[in-house]
């Protein structure tokens, strides 16, 4: 295949000067992404999070402000929190925790007619990000205009988000509607605390086919549909645009031009790559050897065949043969995407969440990105996703299903796409001008047709832990590949027996 020359992409930072940037707010109806500042927070997806540091400049640039660049995966609700985002004029008072038990005072299965429905509903979201609660607060007010006889009560969860959801269906006291992570899924799906929204769905003119296919499987179980995809997050191979050219480098399209890549641009300090010990990031390459994490009935884990050993020392040959690669706490960073700002690193695999973190954090730094190419068995990314659901319990199935169609709708999340927000799960946004204007958001949205979701069941801490351990074995020199791997299945699976 012919190597292309790099091409400006429009979501490059050097675009719009950071210092005129977001100086007011932006209408929502204009793409950030399409103003060339390359906004693009990926809600409820593995993503590099702000959180309270040392007082003084923040470990990203803000003066006055605190934080350190941390993550968190799908397990709950997460997102990129970038300071700038505030200047989109958007805040959000805390609501209170709403006590009573789900919804009532309405329709309950009779209505035909969506202007028939009527009722009260509790819906929840996580609470810890102010554009998100004031998008959500903005879509319930107009959910709430187009169907004047259904009131929606927002409740906020700002921290603990599927702690508290938990605790509450314990107690019969949850959600009408509420943001349903993977994990969630993993536990309230099998326990039949989730509404099946298949015959609503059918009921209220919902096709699962407006959906991007691989959305969907995080949330069905046993033919039945608990969820509908709100929005989501995968990952693509970034690449330094201004280390590529001094090198006399074309765009990689191949895992052979990365490799060679890397090793030429591995001099000194710097490296080509930055492969972290992380299961979120080395599950594509595993994917892409046409391993498993588990068995096709769920039962136990198999990451230690032949295929996930060769995946395995794929992945760490960057580092341990080659030494094109190493860990970002080797380069100084702390993360991938940090070392790919203070570009020890050429080439980083991560997700849309790495655009708002260059933009406010390295803004001279010029980037573009690649689809993850084909590995030898078939191309891979993961998927990072988050849905909306109904509780069972709840008394208003018809006005809980029309927020649940509403909320995962084109009008809802055409305006999240266009905000900057988040990548829309649904087909027909595919060809949004947000999306194809901005070579880095193509990729990133095209890569969902090929992604796999990132979700292993009820034992998804414990098996991932397993696999982090396994990789930063080998990585550090500690382990083979077949010892690290083998340790890694024995610990999973006495997860998973253990119950």
């Amino acid at each position: 295949m012919k190597r292309v020359t790099p091409m400006t992409s429009p979501a490059s930072s050097s675009r719009i000067p950071p210092e005129k940037a977001l100086k007011k707010p932006i209408p929502m109806r204009t793409p950030l992404i399409n103003q060339g500042i390359g906004r693009l927070i990926i809600s409820n997806t593995e993503s590099p999070m702000l959180t309270a540091g040392p007082s003084g400049n923040n470990a990203i640039g803000y003066p006055g402000w605190t934080g350190t660049p941390t993550r968190r995966r799908g397990r709950e609700v997460m997102e990129v929190e970038v300071m700038r985002s505030m200047r989109l004029g958007l805040a959000l008072a805390a609501v209170g925790s709403v006590l009573a038990a789900c919804g009532g005072g309405g329709t309950s299965g009779g209505a035909t007619s969506e202007s028939d429905v009527s009722g009260t509903i509790r819906a929840a979201n996580w609470g810890g990000n102010p554009t998100e609660n004031a998008l959500v607060k903005k879509y319930e007010a107009d959910f709430m205009t187009k169907y004047p006889k259904i009131k929606v009560t927002q409740e906020e969860i700002p921290t603990n988000f599927e702690d508290k959801i938990k605790t509450e269906m314990s107690a019969n006291n949850e959600p009408d509607a509420m943001y349903v992570s993977t994990s969630l899924m993993n536990f309230a799906g099998p326990a039949g605390r989730l509404l099946d929204l298949t015959p609503l769905m059918s009921k209220w003119g919902v096709g699962a086919d407006e959906y991007i296919p691989s959305l969907l499987t995080p949330w069905q179980l046993n033919g039945k549909l608990y969820a509908l995809p709100k929005d989501f997050g995968d990952l693509v191979l970034f690449y330094n645009k201004s280390m590529f050219s001094s090198a006399g480098l074309a765009t990689p399209t191949s895992w052979d031009d990365i490799k060679s890549d890397a090793k030429k641009l591995s001099t000194g300090t710097v490296k080509g790559l930055s492969l972290p010990a992380d299961a979120a990031r080395f599950d594509a390459f595993l994917f892409g050897y046409g391993g498993q994490v588990l068995s096709s009935d769920k039962s136990k884990a198999v990451f230690n065949d032949q295929k996930a050993q060769d995946a395995l020392t794929f992945y760490s040959s960057f580092q341990l043969q080659d030494k094109s690669s190493d860990l970002p706490d080797k380069l100084g960073a702390t993360w991938p995407g940090d070392a790919f700002g203070k570009q020890k690193a050429a080439m980083v695999i991560e997700g849309g969440w790495l655009i708002p973190y260059m933009h406010d954090t390295y803004p001279s730094v010029s980037y573009g990105s690649i689809q993850l190419p084909k590995f030898p068995v078939k191309q891979s990314s993961l998927l990072f996703t988050n849905g909306w659901g109904c509780s069972a319990k709840t008394k208003n199935q018809d006005a809980c299903m029309l927020f649940v169609k509403y909320m995962t709708g084109k009008v809802v999340q055409q305006q999240v796409l266009q905000s900057g927000f988040a990548l829309p799960s649904r087909k027909d946004l595919g060809s949004d001008p947000a999306i194809t204007s901005n070579p880095d958001v193509k990729n990133l949205f095209d890569s969902a047709t090929f992604a796999t979701a990132w979700t292993f069941g009820p034992h998804e801490s414990k098996i991932n832990d397993a696999q982090n351990a396994a990789l930063q074995s080998v990585l550090l020199g500690k382990s083979d590949v077949k010892t690290a791997l083998d340790k890694a299945v024995a610990d999973a699976n006495a997860a998973i027996s253990g119950g």
